[in-house]
């Protein structure tokens, strides 16, 4: 077979550097050798059906019927069950959880400190012109992009529309966020000056495996094409991901100071590193998240141990709000009364809603009710615990305005936005200096959509979502 995807490229090679004056030899490891026209008497092909030589006339004379071989050895190429990408692009398994596999050179590259080419997001191919407005899908927003079938379902590049995969083959893609997001969390990163073997010439971030295989990828800052001009080439290194965010798209940006996800226009010529695909193209989910009932909890490292769920109850995904309760019930139908408006901390124990401490029961735990086992809601504390160790960033995480939230131990979590102020939920505790109507929540605020901090407490007869929590 290897033979034969020889032949096939020296077939290539030789029609397409016939009419020039020097006949061209390329290897598969992309050195080579010229030979001038007056001293080449003939070439010899090993084809399917045994040697086949053509002296130098009759080939000049026969490009016909060497196109018609070259035809028919296309045809049986499409129908030998291998993937021929295999022998051309190699990949790292960096022993990541997602089992995803890394390849060792950029879309255009022939070795891994090559930069390339420079591609706009949703393209499939480098171009002449990077202006401000030039990107095929510049100004297009989410819902023009699934509705053009650009992205999927998970707001990233369909295989039509996918750079990596149209040069590369079908098992090619580019990167999705969160798989770069995984790279950042299960590899150790470090600056590689152009002094050093075997990168020589090239300044980049090497990416190490944490597991114990410790093999590596290395990333060449190759900046990018902005405005019809190279710009920080040799500095920083921009590495689109697949990820929509509208006019902008999630890359990878690397520099000798930091490394981490950020946004480009789509009008931007960067780098792509491809990665091979999986048996589908659900979105990750981190081993670290682990299943009790069904539902999966993240551990943000938090001292008292507490694990939060990754999604809120009734939700199909991390970015849905799901189900909203009034404070108190646990079901989400027509409700009866008033959501315990007016309900003195004595009258909430005397009913068996909530413990001495204003905690609400399990039998009043829309969490526990719903969910099983140990899932129930926040108390008061447990959120401020949250907030007082977790860093919180508001980003649009496929296509929803969330809020991201790391943990000490880079665990992240995302809690999807619910109105202008942030991110809300219930919590199980009542807030006592209220006149007996209202308890606390767990609220996150934007900062960028309001002027100033807003009360963590709400009316019970409110409807929020519930993010339930379980310990160790």
């Amino acid at each position: 077979m290897k033979k034969l995807l020889m032949f096939f490229a020296m077939v290539m090679t030789s029609i397409t550097m016939m009419a020039q004056s020097q006949f061209y030899v390329i290897l598969k490891d992309g050195s080579g050798a010229s030979y001038p026209e007056n001293i080449v008497d003939s070439l010899t092909f090993d084809s399917l059906n045994g040697a086949r030589i053509y002296g130098f006339n009759d080939l000049a004379n026969s490009i016909d019927q060497l196109r018609k071989e070259v035809d028919s050895l296309k045809r049986v190429l499409s129908m030998v069950p291998i993937d021929t990408s295999l022998f051309i692009h190699e990949y790292v398994d960096l022993g990541l959880p997602s089992g995803t596999l890394w390849a060792t050179c950029n879309v255009g590259a022939k070795k891994p400190s090559d930069y390339g080419y420079y591609i706009c997001w949703g393209e499939t191919g480098p171009k002449s012109t990077y202006g401000q407005t030039s990107g095929k899908w510049n100004n297009k927003d989410i819902a023009t992009l699934k509705t053009l079938d650009v992205i999927d379902q998970y707001f990233n590049l369909t295989s039509e529309y996918d750079a990596a995969t149209v040069l590369w083959g079908e098992e090619w893609r580019t990167p999705t966020e969160e798989e770069v997001d995984e790279l950042l969390r299960y590899c150790d990163y470090v600056w590689i000056p152009e002094d050093i073997y075997p990168y020589y010439g090239f300044c980049g971030i090497k990416f190490t495996s944490k597991t114990d295989n410790r093999k590596s990828i290395f990333l060449p800052c190759a900046g990018m094409k902005r405005d019809n001009e190279d710009v920080m080439i040799g500095t920083r290194g921009y590495y689109m991901t697949a990820t929509s965010k509208g006019s902008f798209a999630t890359d990878l940006y690397l520099s000798q100071e930091r490394v981490n996800t950020g946004s480009r226009s789509v009008n931007q010529g960067i780098s792509i590193r491809p990665v091979r695909k999986r048996a589908d193209d659900r979105p990750f989910i981190d081993p670290n998240d682990t299943i009790i009932n069904g539902h999966s909890y993240v551990d943000l490292g938090l001292p008292s141990g507490t694990l939060w769920a990754t999604q809120n109850i009734g939700a199909d995904s991390v970015q849905n709000v799901g189900t909203q309760y009034l404070w108190g019930h646990t079901s989400a139908g027509p409700e009866e009364g008033t959501g315990w408006i007016e309900v003195p901390l004595e009258r909430l124990i005397e009913y068996g809603v909530t413990d001495s401490t204003g905690t609400l029961l399990p039998n009043h735990d829309a969490a526990t009710k719903n969910w099983g086992g140990q899932w129930r809601m926040p108390t008061h504390e447990e959120c401020e615990e949250l907030l007082a160790n977790c860093e919180t960033e508001f980003v649009t995480y496929k296509g929803t305005l969330c809020c991201k939230v790391t943990g000490r131990n880079g665990h992240i979590m995302y809690v999807p936005s619910t109105d202008d102020n942030g991110c809300s939920a219930w919590s199980s505790s009542i807030y006592p200096p209220s006149n007996n109507s209202q308890s606390y929540t767990f609220h996150i605020f934007n900062p960028v959509l309001i002027d100033d901090w807003t009360n963590d407490f709400a009316e019970r007869n409110k409807h929020l979502p519930i993010r339930p929590v379980v310990n160790r």
